[in-house]
């Protein structure tokens, strides 16, 4: 347990350009060149500030009947090269313009394109439309996740990742740090959650055969239907650098999430020994802990399952610790 700071998540994304195709090729090419448009534009600025400071030396000679031809030149030169460089930026961003524009072309095609073959098949034509908690697609549930991880060899591969230890029970320390919450009001009824865009929320994707998965963290990034139809659409915090930095989204359910407050809530604080489910530091996954104290009114100071014979206790900001579930 006591690795889980130093593994990366790596999810399996080496199908992703399979599967979108030209769409991931233009943008990708859109991508690259960017930067040179914007050193274009930041050339451009820079000229312009030396055109008027040598505008602004030239007005000053000329007042003390000093200035030369080589003063006007010079401004001339930054006149004509400042011309050439805004045609040039303007020019390359036209062209990004219109490859964007082809780019949407292409996703609207290939959305048509798939509800038309839904239509015609029978199957479900809205793609939220999806059994309760279903992500899509799944990550690799076996693997240990840390913000800014990355997939593939080298350091930090996942390869010899240490799964979450579940630590005996027998033992009088590990009864004490994995007792499970006791039944009542807040854990047999649970008011119906609604979550919001841009909510911060913990939520548990739908397990892939006999996988399990973890709560992990993400961030609404759309909601459809109402009432019990309500759908959301998910991003996964976590990245892949290997993959351009690719986040993956999921389409789940009120009941897979649990919200997490927004920075600057005024939260009460956690009695010791309970038991809640918190955000490991400097990782995207959630695990169960034990609460050992608080550290004024934004840490709490918390011994996670699997770690219970150590002496060290990890401190995690108050709002990343949120109700325990299974």
């Amino acid at each position: 347990m006591s690795s889980r700071g130093n593994q990366r998540r790596g999810p399996n994304r080496n199908n992703e350009i399979g599967q979108h195709g030209e769409e991931l090729s233009v943008w990708k090419d859109i991508k690259d060149r960017l930067p040179g448009v914007i050193d274009m534009v930041n050339q451009s600025s820079a000229n312009q500030t030396a055109m008027y400071e040598q505008d602004k030396l030239c007005a000053e000679k000329k007042r003390n009947n000093t200035m030369t031809y080589e003063d006007l030149d010079k401004l001339d030169q930054l006149s004509r090269q400042g011309v050439k460089q805004n045609e040039t930026a303007a020019q390359s961003l036209k062209e990004q313009i219109e490859k964007i524009k082809v780019l949407r072309a292409i996703v609207k095609h290939n959305e048509e394109a798939q509800e038309a073959s839904s239509s015609r098949s029978g199957q479900r034509k809205d793609p939220w439309d999806y059994p309760e908690d279903s992500p899509m697609p799944s990550p690799n549930s076996s693997v240990q996740r840390r913000m800014g991880g990355s997939s593939g060899g080298g350091k930090g591969d996942r390869g010899d990742s240490v799964p979450p230890k579940y630590p005996d029970r027998s033992t009088p320390a590990a009864k004490a740090g994995s007792a499970e919450p006791q039944p009542g009001p807040s854990n047999s009824v649970r008011t119906k959650q609604i979550f919001a865009k841009d909510d911060e929320v913990a939520f548990k994707p739908k397990p892939t055969g006999s996988e399990q998965t973890d709560w992990i963290l993400g961030i609404v990034q759309e909601v459809r239907g109402e009432g019990k139809s309500r759908r959301y659409r998910v991003l996964d915090a976590d990245f892949d650098e290997n993959q351009n930095h690719h986040q993956k989204d999921f389409r789940t359910s009120a009941s897979s999430m649990i919200l997490i407050p927004r920075e600057g809530t005024v939260l009460p604080a956690l009695e010791e020994g309970k038991v809640v489910l918190a955000l490991y530091p400097n990782t995207t996954t959630f695990y169960k802990a034990e609460v050992m104290g608080m550290e004024g009114s934004e840490k709490v100071n918390l011994k996670f399952e699997g770690e219970e014979s150590s002496n060290t206790m990890q401190a995690v900001t108050r709002r990343h610790v949120v109700e325990y579930r299974a």
